[in-house]
């Protein structure tokens, strides 16, 4: 891997997050960005540390440090990307508050005996999304559909590691908020995390591959 194909990838995200920083939005989605950016920076770091250490004379001294220098940069990695991940999972945590519109009257212990109710359904299905949907279209109790369009079906989804991208598309129309900043941050989600994965699995790779050749 070159470093133009980590920059590159780092490019992707930041293209991807311009045009979504607006009002509550901007703040989690700026510090995505610092935190993936952070990524390029530390390996860039990382690469020349390794460069210098073709000085050190002693071989089990040079093997040594580079393996310091390995495990600083895989902790600056897996750090920078928790972060971002979270920061990116709060962005979208304000913009479903925003476009599924929590009704004032529930009350906490209404959310969650719905909740469990909501999940003893869903939990039998191979993949929820479909039925989730069509809960929300027939459901006449805002509780319902906040649950289903809102926070809560995020966790639920996150939790199942089920893909969520077409599932934010048909809801977003569901909702009329495709054009609005909080439906382009749900919308942007899925195309953010995969971009943020390709920063990571480039990361990973070239760490890998230049500690073996420093430390061989």
């Amino acid at each position: 891997m070159s470093d133009e194909d980590l920059r590159e990838s780092v490019e992707a995200v930041r293209s991807l997050i311009l045009p979504l920083k607006e009002g509550e939005f901007s703040e989690k989605l700026y510090k995505v960005l610092v935190y993936v950016e952070s990524i390029e920076k530390n390996w860039s770091a990382y690469s020349s540390a390794l460069e210098g250490l073709n000085k050190e004379g002693n071989p089990e001294r040079r093997h040594k440090l580079a393996e310091a220098k390995a495990r600083g940069f895989e902790a600056s990695l897996k750090g920078s990307l928790r972060f971002a991940r979270m920061n990116l999972d709060g962005a979208m945590i304000l913009a479903l508050e925003k476009v599924a519109r929590k009704p004032k009257v529930a009350s906490k212990a209404d959310e969650k005996r719905k909740g469990e109710a909501l999940q003893r359904a869903f939990d039998g299905l191979p993949d929820p999304t479909k039925a989730m949907r069509e809960h929300f279209r027939s459901t006449s109790d805002p509780l319902d559909k906040y649950l289903v369009a809102g926070p809560w079906g995020h966790e639920y989804l996150k939790k199942r590691q089920i893909e969520t991208e077409r599932h934010y598309e048909e809801l977003c129309s569901a909702l009329s908020c495709e054009d609005s900043a909080a439906g382009k941050v749900v919308l942007s989600y899925g195309m953010l995390n995969r971009a943020i994965d390709a920063v990571e699995g480039l990361a990973v790779k070239a760490a890998k591959e230049t500690g073996a050749n420093s430390i061989g």
